[in-house]
């Protein structure tokens, strides 16, 4: 079948037949690119020339022509220039001769030699006709053939040129029967090239995919279309594939300048290797003209030169100055590092990859020169690196990740104990909030304060800190190392003193931004743009605002950072903003909001158990179902697992307090204590700053009066009113506060406690004050009163969803007096722990609180091997298999006091 436009060609061809006939041999050559239809428009002459009485030989007949026995007409090289001329000539003398030579860079070079020379001297008038099919340039026989066709008395070319568009959607409307629509016609010669062994292959593949591939998926990479292009550029011979295999690494920095810098060729072979590729329709503009061919050249393992091209690339490209972020990537491609630039060159890819929010390869660049670094602070300050770049995509896992890796992995010196692996932990504890253990091993590396700068306490840990103390995103800035003072020695709970030595605070006391003016925070927040180092000081600014009291407001600049990083594309931030907004809403008593914010988080957390997630919207939705009186589903949200050490991290702190808000209202007010006086023992052994304490007595209190002990709760109240920072949660205090009032005492208490609720803007607080009010009202007689604020408070609990204050409310409007102490659902089942031993039970406690065995061996003063028989004992009565499978119900004697 003849390609579409080569009709006139194949007329052109039978009139130079017509002109041999009369006595006059002539040469013809078919030029054209790899894949063009030399081949197809030699088959169709050649059958014409035998239709029309010709004597057709062919390259492969050794000078037999068709039809004829081998021992008539056999023009055998072999048999000498004499001989095989006489045969020729003897042929001739019968009929016109057409000698066919299909792609005489596959023949012997005496085969086309002594076929030219003859038809140039003894042949000159006889009816022989030569056709050859060539690459431009003579291919890979180079200018040796070229220079002998010169010589020919009678030569005429024929070029074959790629199809163009029309004639391409022709052919495709040919193998296809239908034409191509006007998206798919220019993908088809987009990628074609007009080539049209590429079309045909390109039909092929469309036929095996169905109609079904579209244009940005299509060829496939490994496909027909990519192992024809690839054939293509083996016809094109050695010098062809050389340059295609520079163009597929240079891509769009390819041009005969790079190409003869890269492969080493001087400019003539260059122009001339590219003008074979663009003969076959593969180039455009000096470059591989679709991407698949590009990849399939390059990664081909016949050519054998990726590796070191791709590493010339990377060099002519960075002394070009053509930008880090380009040479990088054929240092990614090659995956090593070779010399000190290149670490350099793939960290500057890195931040500019972040200029424009491409978190992928700003990550595979920092990794790939992190296993090429062999000094141990710099592949430290680099994991930090790319944890702060995981925050874009998962920053509910960002240190575990790499705390977990290291779990995994020795150090590259060798060292038992290496310095900067320690201090890295360290880092990464302290932003998983395991201040702590993250503490202790700072102040293990920690230069004494009178140790001489250049003795054995200095080098990069001790002299270039800033890595080491910038802030990550979603870990409050009161966690994190201060500038300060330091002291080597701890107190008794293992949190560091302070003393006056000069070195650095790592007590996670000292709030580095500290409480500040509404304005001066607005103006904050107005200066900064979401960034990897900005949103490490903008999440600590919009808790700030809840802090003085300001939720409302930093709801509206949450709202305008969670576009802003929605615009960019940026989810992981999008994510930690969402969280806190869930966060916001539930300190303005939201709880829709709430749970809308913080179920997304979830659900996109995944399943893998993550600090900041459990602590934080897994903890919200907890506090909502609750409130809402889900119990069961609270109680399933609690059974979750959780990661290593949670309880004992600061984003336990919130969990805890969800978990005792859970049993303290259904009931447990035993458990709920034993969770909140957890909280205040970290909180006071921690010494968190007023920004993040949480206000523990408070709930403390309220179990303590459950249980029906005033004198514990009201000195934890008194303790709580003392601390003048502790203003926000104000409202709150003096709810419970009125519980431990007189009867005529309490309506002034709880006014107070509402108005500073309608202040702060928590509806859901402030609904379950006005539901005090009320009973207060009624308790001193004043139906009118306490009628009006019923209508009030059944407003807002309707509006906001929570069920069990509406259900009290009723009650109250029917003069009833509800328990507060009531189990509502299917929590009320009998204590599962009635099986258990007093011994087994105080094990059991401590081991769902998070604690290790050794840590209850510490606090019960037993060995580990004597907790290690109670817990297994404990998991035998209990039928269970792991402490995550403790029961929330555990009953627990009453703990000491605060």
């Amino acid at each position: 079948m003849l390609l579409s436009g080569q009709d006139e060609k194949l007329r052109h061809l039978e009139s130079l037949l017509d002109e041999c006939v009369r006595g006059r041999a002539m040469t013809v050559t078919l030029e054209g690119g790899a894949g063009c239809g030399k081949s197809d428009l030699m088959e169709g002459f050649a059958q014409y020339a035998t239709e029309s009485g010709a004597i057709v030989l062919g390259t492969h007949d050794a000078g037999r022509p068709r039809g004829s026995r081998a021992d008539d007409t056999a023009l055998s090289p072999s048999a000498g220039f004499q001989e095989s001329s006489d045969r020729l000539a003897a042929l001739a003398a019968r009929s016109p001769v057409v000698v066919c030579v299909d792609d005489p860079q596959g023949c012997e070079e005496p085969t086309w030699r002594w076929i030219l020379e003859a038809t140039r001297r003894r042949l000159r008038n006889s009816p022989v006709m030569l056709v050859f099919t060539l690459l431009p340039f003579g291919g890979s026989s180079g200018l040796d053939l070229h220079c002998d066709l010169l010589r020919q008395t009678n030569l005429h070319r024929i070029r074959l040129r790629p199809l163009e568009r029309a004639q391409t959607a022709r052919l495709w409307e040919e193998l296809n029967g239908g034409p191509p629509g006007a998206a798919q016609a220019e993908a088809l010669h987009t990628a074609s090239g007009g080539n049209p062994l590429l079309v045909r292959a390109l039909a092929e593949e469309m036929g095996m995919h169905g109609h079904i591939a579209r244009p940005d998926t299509w060829p496939c990479p490994g496909g027909l279309f990519a192992q024809a292009s690839l054939d293509c550029v083996r016809a094109s011979g050695p010098l062809a594939t050389s340059v295609a295999v520079g163009m597929a690494a240079l891509r769009e920095f390819s041009s005969p300048e790079s190409l003869a810098a890269v492969l080493r060729l001087d400019p003539a072979e260059i122009t001339r290797g590219g003008y074979l590729l663009q003969a076959a329709g593969l180039v455009a503009s000096w470059r591989l003209r679709h991407p698949v061919i590009e990849s399939t050249v390059l990664e081909h393992p016949e050519f054998g030169r990726r590796d070191e091209i791709l590493l010339r690339v990377a060099e002519f490209l960075r002394e070009r100055g053509a930008g880090a972020r380009a040479t990088a990537r054929y240092l990614l491609e090659f995956g090593g590092v070779t010399e000190s630039w290149q670490t350099a060159t793939l960290q500057r890819a890195a931040d500019e990859a972040l200029d424009i929010d491409d978190a992928q390869f700003a990550d595979a660049c920092l990794e790939l020169a992190h296993e090429a670094s062999t000094d141990c602070w710099e592949r430290a300050r680099l994991v930090l690196k790319r944890s702060v770049v995981m925050m874009r995509t998962d920053p509910w896992r960002a240190e575990q990740h790499y705390l977990e890796q290291m779990a995994r992995t020795e150090c590259v010196c060798g060292a038992e104990h290496c310095e900067a692996q320690t201090v890295l932990k360290a880092r990464l504890l302290l932003g998983c909030g395991r201040l702590e253990e993250g503490m202790a091993l700072l102040y293990a590396q920690a230069r004494p304060a009178d140790a001489p700068l250049g003795g054995p306490h200095s080098g990069p840990f001790y002299e270039d800190w800033h890595w080491l103390l910038c802030d990550t995103a979603g870990t409050a800035a009161a966690w994190m190392p201060a500038e300060g003072a330091v002291s080597g020695e701890t107190d008794g709970g293992g949190v560091a003193g302070r003393t006056c030595a000069p070195g650095f605070d790592f007590c996670p006391g000292p709030f580095r931004v500290g409480i500040r003016d509404v304005r001066e925070i607005d103006d904050q927040l107005r200066s900064l743009r979401l960034g990897d180092s900005t949103i490490a000081l903008i999440l600590p600014e919009l808790r700030n605002l809840m802090t003085v009291g300001r939720p409302d407001l930093a709801d509206e600049w949450c709202a305008h950072f969670v576009r802003q990083a929605a615009e960019r594309g940026v989810e992981g931030w999008r994510r930690l903003l969402s969280a806190l907004r869930a966060e916001i809403a539930l300190a303005l008593g939201s709880l829709t909001d709430a749970e809308t914010w913080a179920q997304e988080a979830v659900e996109l957390g995944g399943e893998v158990p993550a600090y900041r997630l459990c602590g934080g919207p897994l903890a919200i939705l907890v506090t909502v179902c609750t409130a809402t009186g889900r119990y069961e589903e609270a109680a399933r949200l609690l059974g979750r697992p959780l990661p290593e050490s949670f309880l004992r991290s600061v984003h336990g702190l919130a969990y805890l307090r969800a978990r005792g808000h859970l049993l303290l209202t259904v009931g447990r007010p035993h458990l709920a204590l034993s969770d909140f006086l957890a909280v205040g023992r970290r909180d006071e052994r921690w010494d968190l700053p007023s920004g993040v304490r949480p206000p523990w007595q408070i709930d403390a209190a309220e179990a303590w009066l459950r249980l029906g002990n005033h004198h514990e709760a009201e000195q934890l109240l008194t303790a709580y009113g003392a601390d003048t920072d502790r203003s926000s949660d104000s409202g709150s205090w003096l709810r419970v506060r009125a519980q431990l009032a007189e009867p005529h005492e309490r309506p002034g208490l709880l006014t107070r406690s509402a108005e500073q609720l309608q202040v702060s803007g928590n509806v859901w607080e402030l609904t379950r004050v006005l539901a005090d009010l009320a009973e207060a009202y009624q308790d001193l007689g004043q139906s009118a009163r306490a009628d009006l604020t019923l209508r009030k408070a059944r407003q807002l609990a309707d509006e906001y969803g929570a069920s069990p204050l509406r259900e009290r409310i009723v009650s109250l409007e029917l003069g009833g007096r509800p328990t507060r102490r009531s189990v509502h659902g299917a929590l009320r089942r009998p204590d599962p722990a009635a099986k258990l031993s007093e011994s087994e039970r105080r094990v059991a406690v401590l081991a769902a609180q998070g604690l290790t065995n050794r840590e209850i061996s510490a606090e019960l003063f037993i060995t580990v091997s004597t907790v290690e028989q109670h817990l297994t004992r404990v998991y035998k009565k209990l039928d269970i298999t792991s402490r995550q499978e403790l029961p929330l119900q555990i009953e627990l004697g009453l703990p000491e006091s605060a």
